[in-house]
């Protein structure tokens, strides 16, 4: 259940590619019939939460992940985010739906805040959100939210979802993988190493690699995006064009291929609340003594670190938006003119037949 933007894509897209591999080589079952079928069976897990997503036509799919797992003598794994804020009643009623295992064990991805608060404030402006990181920052700089205050401790308080999740598994079965801090992650010590050692298995049994994932824009294509969202929102756009065209085409087929630049990061004053806030999380982590895969050094912040980007200009956000449609231009296929021309030469052979007749 890794928190969101933790690497998780990155590990189910593995995952799911050295399927085979884990079960021949490593006793590892990773159940379903698609690779969506792990989130599907997490929405479901909490309909009232996940509406629009507890797709009645995809009910059966956890029933049938349960069944492949009974049916398994060796360790399973399901994996998917939204299991990160499983409330108790949720936790509960999954580990009951698993009571013909032997052990139920929880494996939670967990990241610095200095590079997790920029990334899903980042991952939000791709989804139709406005707040600039500063005000995001503001929002959630209380952790202590309220009704209307940004969701974000939602899925990433790593200190109340291990412990909801300790108070049904008990804390030595919450295992936390932490993401290597920068420049630390050397050659046999990454994400992949570190979360695959916690299955009891061995990486060199999943061979196969996947391409990165889930890119970052840069500072002046995020600002970009911010700004054009300005214009689409809710009411002018509906949803699934928003997601086709702006996250599908212009984010996915041309920002991401015109990136030149960093993403924007946190400010001093806002590292400096970043360390706090760490300090305070890393040790009620220690705390309770859930194993760590990695270091909890991994997820300290360094106060005073400077501020990774400039402020943004104007020139800044053109230059992006031009190198964008100057890559469509370039790439995007040309329209098909035929039928246009067709009906021009059929108007021309009309209007000499009709002279003809004069």
């Amino acid at each position: 259940m890794g928190l969101p933007k933790t690497g998780t894509t990155h590990l189910q897209d593995r995952l799911w590619r050295n399927r085979d591999h884990a079960l021949a080589r490593a006793g590892l079952l990773y159940p379903g019939n698609r690779i969506d079928d792990h989130f599907h069976a997490a929405a479901h897990l909490q309909p009232e939460r996940y509406l629009d997503w507890a797709d009645p036509a995809h009910a059966d799919v956890w029933p049938a992940m349960v069944a492949q797992m009974k049916a398994w003598s060796g360790s399973s794994l399901v994996s998917h985010e939204l299991f990160a804020n499983a409330g108790p009643d949720h936790i509960r009623k999954l580990v009951a739906d698993l009571d013909f295992v032997d052990q139920v064990h929880a494996v939670l991805t967990v990241r610095d805040l200095a590079r997790q608060v920029p990334s899903v404030w980042q991952e939000n402006v791709k989804n139709q959100r406005r707040a600039t990181l500063a005000e995001f920052v503001d929002s959630i700089a209380d952790d202590a939210a309220g009704p209307d205050q940004e969701p974000f401790w939602e899925f990433q308080d790593y200190r109340r979802i291990a412990a909801d999740w300790a108070d049904v598994v008990g804390a030595d079965r919450v295992h936390i993988v932490t993401v290597p801090a920068p420049g630390t992650d050397t050659a046999g010590d990454g994400l992949w190493e570190r979360f695959v050692r916690v299955l009891g298995a061995d990486p060199a049994d999943l061979p196969e690699p996947v391409p990165s994932s889930n890119k970052s824009l840069s500072a002046a294509q995020t600002e970009l995006l911010r700004r054009l969202n300005g214009r689409l929102q809710p009411d002018d756009i509906e949803w699934r064009r928003y997601e086709g065209l702006i996250k599908g085409v212009l984010i996915g087929d041309y920002l991401f291929k015109t990136r030149d630049g960093a993403p924007e990061g946190l400010s001093g004053e806002q590292l400096a609340w970043a360390a706090a806030q760490s300090d305070r999380m890393v040790a009620e982590l220690v705390e309770h003594g859930h194993p760590v895969s990695g270091t909890v050094d991994d997820l300290r912040v360094a106060a005073t670190t400077a501020g990774t980007t400039n402020p943004v200009t104007s020139d800044d956000v053109l230059d992006a938006a031009l190198d964008a449609v100057a890559l469509w231009a370039k790439t995007a296929p040309v329209p098909d003119n035929t039928p246009a021309l067709k009906t021009r030469a059929a108007n021309l052979v009309r209007r000499a037949r009709r002279r003809l007749r004069r």
